[in-house]
């Protein structure tokens, strides 16, 4: 059974999507939705895994000897506050305090507090955790909202975000709810400790205790709603299971299938491919397709 059940970066169903076609000066009315539907998917990915950092962190730190700092923000410190349950059995809530225009080591500058609270230890099956946000900010766009991941059984989590609102850096707003499923398919034996014969002479490399998470893989079903940042209701459904794996350093989905039906207009249909690390997706309205990137920092 692995150390982290829930692996840091790979709870993300799109970590990093937020792409360049989500500036303004690239979009268009045909993939708007597709596009601001992917913009709050990842922002709330992003804040969990941020979460999920510290929690595992924290929660592996002796009760007297809590870091009180966290070094994953980059050029700056996040200042953690974590507070212990009343029988000190687990972290009952944390505090992540990015101060103002604190840049991470992915390149994004974060601002505001994500609060997190749990009602049991982060690997326990019951722990609910539930994440919410104050003057929060990622790269200019302000993030509002609350997220409960769920740990309903063994490899497998329900996952809502309730009340979200992304503003952007130009003052238009997308509205989003979203529930979803996510099951560990991929890398259960293996730890965040598993040493690994990374050269292939028969000696297991402890140093290269990364790949314990790396061979990590989830599939993720459900559905979302929202307005996108023109004033247009959406919904969506994910018609084919997310494939979400790591490619090199990086989680990304894969393959699978997203529909996307906004107000008045044809449904669009998201197609993240065959499960090949590329780094892209094509949404088609009608019989045109338009290829979009998953990463801005991937040029």
């Amino acid at each position: 059974m692995k150390k982290t059940i829930f692996p840091l970066l790979a709870v993300a169903v799109v970590l990093g999507m937020l792409f360049n076609s989500c500036k303004k000066s690239k979009l268009n009315k045909e993939t708007t939705t597709s596009e601001d539907n992917t913009l709050a998917e990842s922002m709330f990915d992003d804040v969990f895994k941020n979460t999920e950092e510290v929690a595992i962190k924290e929660e592996g730190a002796n009760k007297t000897g809590m870091t009180p700092e966290y070094s994953f923000a980059g050029t700056c410190t996040a200042t953690i506050t974590a507070t212990w349950s009343t029988d000190t059995t687990f972290i009952a809530d944390i505090i992540i305090d990015f101060g103002t225009n604190c840049e991470g080591t992915d390149g994004k500058v974060r601002s505001g507090k994500i609060l997190v609270s749990m009602n049991k230890k982060w690997l326990e099956v019951g722990n609910v955790t539930t994440v919410t946000l104050e003057n929060y900010e990622v790269d200019g766009y302000k993030v509002e909202g609350t997220k409960t991941v769920t740990h309903s059984a063994q490899y497998v989590w329900e996952i809502s975000v309730t009340g979200a609102k992304i503003t952007t850096p130009d003052n238009e707003e997308v509205t989003w709810e979203s529930t979803r499923t996510r099951t560990w398919v991929e890398g259960q034996t293996t730890g965040f400790w598993t040493p690994k014969d990374s050269n292939g002479d028969g000696v297991e490399d402890t140093f290269m205790f990364f790949d314990g998470i790396l061979d990590d893989a989830y599939d993720i079903t459900g559905s979302a709603s929202g307005t996108n940042r023109q004033g247009r209701q959406f919904d969506v459904n994910i018609s084919t299971a997310l494939h979400l794996q790591f490619c090199g350093w990086i989680p990304e989905v894969t393959s699978g299938v997203v529909k996307i039906q906004p107000e008045d207009l044809k449904e669009r249909t998201v197609d993240f491919g065959e499960g090949t690390c590329d780094n892209r997706a094509t949404a088609t309205v009608g019989n045109k397709e338009y290829e979009f990137k998953l990463r801005s920092w991937d040029e």
